[in-house]
Order: structure tokens, then C-alpha cells, then sequence
């Protein structure tokens, strides 16, 4: 039986309907095939086979709602996940990144979408390897909706696989051997991730130098896409960058003029405030 005949239309804008008056969470950002696959997840778990009787669930049980909404974070994500995007960030766009900050300034990095905090602890390895020999701070801001993947992320707790595209030297250094097959984030790296419950589109960001949105787009439709990149632009500081999975792009967006592609092949993109960008912002077109 296809997911088409499982869900109807119909059950599922019942379910966004619910999960809307109840928490608030509008499920209608997130594309229809992917919102009802992950539906139908929970509906096999719960062993549940019509989708009115979990509408019904929806609407009775604020657990279930939670429950949901966690499950639309898809926790696939390693250590320097696309190894050529981090090496042509670490190699070119951080030198360009210095060049631009001031002296005493501290950057400052968002890692949407975190999952279970792989991608902002490989975010803390590199800027704190390229920036040893300056003055120079740096904080991370590591977000996801998903209130299990969050706990994991902070307590930092990692497999060997989960750290096979890491140099044994970062592993040495960065990381606690606990098991035989486990290794703890170091107290040091830890403190410079700050790790949030929150959806990218509401979550209180400013003034960041570098976004990484990467692989979260993907399970969004183009409306909300458009609410993301602009939440980027508004929140990125001018000439700032944005990161984004190698399946996403800026093109055929409203905003893809308001950003430079810095490598277009690795999906790296430069913010530019031209008044034309600026009006994109203000009116919407």
C-alpha cells in the first residue's frame, strides 16, 4: 500500500491543523511527501493503520505532538560530512573571513539543523585549529528541532565510525577515549558550542559570520525555503557566508541575487548588499 492511499490529503491537513492550534508548529513548511512519510513512521510504531485514528491521536495527546515533531529531524550526519566542501572552507573562505573581521572581534557561526552535533563540533575543530596562532574568538550557536538529538549532541558522546573523517591527531586532541569504540568531545570544545531547541525560522539569531544550512532545506517546501534564506540574509552581517547541503541551492529563490556564489560546486555562498538585494528583503519580490 502506498503512502499516496495511506495518508489523504484530507488526514493530513487535519494533523497540521491540530499540531498548529495545539503547539503552534506549522507543519505546511515542510514538503507533503516528506511530512507524510514521517507520519506514517510514527503510525508503525504506534501500530496505528488509519490516519483518522492518528489525526485523533494528534489532537489528543500533547506527547504524540512532540513525538512528531522530532521525528521531522532526519539525524544523518557525520564528522566533516562532503570533506571537499570543509577543505575549500577551511582553505579559502576562512582566510577570507579574517580579512573582513576586526581585530577584537568575536565570530560568530550558526549550525542549523545539528542534528546530533556532528557538524557544530567539526565547525569548533576547524576554527579552533585555524585560528591558534590569532587572538581571535569564536562561538557556535547549534540548533535543532529535535529535543533527543539536542541531549546527544551535548553530551558529546561519539563511535569511531561517527569519527572516521577526522585525522588521528584531531581525535588525539579533541576527544577522550571513554570504550574501546567511544570517544567523548573535550570539555574545551564543548564550551564553544551552545546548543538550542528551535526551528531555524523563528529562532532569535543575529549577526552571524557564517551560516551553515546544510541538508535541511531539502525537507522543506520552496515557501519556506524562501522564509529560510531570508531569515540568512537578515541575519547574516554584510559579505558574511552561508553553507548549504550539496543537494540545495540559492537558485531559482527570490533572494539567489542577494548572495555571490563564492564556490558555486561546493555550495558556498557570500552575501552582498546591493540596494537591489535590499529592496528583495523589504518588499518580498
Amino acid at each position: 500500500m502506498t503512502l499516496e492511499t495511506q495518508i489523504s490529503e484530507k488526514d493530513l491537513q487535519e494533523i497540521k491543523n491540530f499540531v498548529l492550534k495545539k503547539q503552534g508548529m506549522n507543519l505546511s513548511y515542510f514538503k507533503s511527501t516528506f511530512l507524510a512519510r514521517r507520519i506514517n513512521v510514527r503510525m508503525k510504531i504506534l501500530n496505528i493503520t488509519s490516519t483518522s485514528e492518528y489525526a485523533n491521536l494528534i489532537n489528543s495527546d500533547p506527547d504524540e505532538v512532540g513525538s512528531l515533531y522530532d521525528s521531522l529531524s532526519i539525524n544523518v550526519t557525520k564528522f566533516y560530512r562532503d570533506k571537499q566542501v570543509w577543505q575549500v572552507f577551511s582553505n579559502k573562505v576562512i582566510p577570507k573571513l579574517l580579512d573582513l573581521v576586526k581585530p577584537n572581534d568575536t565570530i560568530r557561526i550558526w549550525s542549523c539543523g545539528c542534528a546530533s552535533g556532528e557538524e557544530p563540533y567539526s565547525l569548533a575543530i576547524m576554527f579552533s585549529e585555524a585560528l591558534k596562532q590569532t587572538k581571535l574568538n569564536f562561538k557556535i550557536l547549534a540548533t535543532d528541532i529535535n529535543s533527543h538529538a539536542i541531549r546527544e549532541a551535548r553530551n558529546g558522546n561519539y563511535t569511531s565510525d561517527n569519527l572516521k573523517n577526522l585525522d588521528n591527531i584531531f581525535i588525539t586532541k579533541y576527544f577522550k577515549k571513554i570504550s574501546s569504540d567511544h570517544y567523548q568531545v573535550t570539555k574545551e570544545v564543548k564550551d564553544l558550542v551552545s546548543f538550542n531547541l528551535g526551528d531555524i525560522t523563528k529562532f532569535p539569531a543575529s549577526y552571524m559570520d557564517v551560516i551553515f544550512c546544510r541538508n535541511l532545506l531539502i525537507y522543506y517546501g520552496k515557501y519556506a525555503q524562501d522564509l529560510i534564506f531570508k531569515k540568512c540574509f537578515n541575519v547574516l552581517k554584510p559579505n558574511r557566508f552561508l553553507v548549504l547541503g550539496m543537494d540545495e541551492t540559492l537558485w531559482g529563490h527570490k533572494l539567489q541575487n542577494s548572495f555571490i556564489p563564492f564556490s558555486s560546486k561546493d555550495r558556498i555562498y557570500q552575501k552582498k548588499t546591493t540596494n537591489d538585494s535590499l529592496s528583495e528583503i523589504i518588499t518580498g519580490n
